[in-house]
């Protein structure tokens, strides 16, 4: 099942991938090779090149990291309802 997705691993390239349990609906594979853990399909979802700026200058203004985080996340929650 795995030959013919031709996985690979997005560390070293290797296609020498196995089965390495699940995480809520979707299959983890882990690299024999050098052992990082991957999932089948990740949603990653970038932040915004706003939202990253305004992450920056509230770290370089002295607001903590997990200040910045409650503001980015409050922010995400607004403008998703837009």
């Amino acid at each position: 099942m795995l030959q013919d997705k031709k996985m690979k691993c997005p560390r070293c390239n290797s296609t020498k991938i196995r089965k390495n349990g699940r995480r809520q609906t979707k299959q983890c594979f882990q690299c024999r090779v050098c052992g990082r853990q991957l999932v089948e399909s990740p949603k990653f979802q970038p932040y915004s090149e706003e939202i990253e700026q305004l992450c920056f200058k509230m770290y370089l203004n002295g607001m903590g990291l997990r200040g910045i985080e409650r503001v980015t996340l409050t922010l995400l929650l607004i403008w998703g309802k837009n």
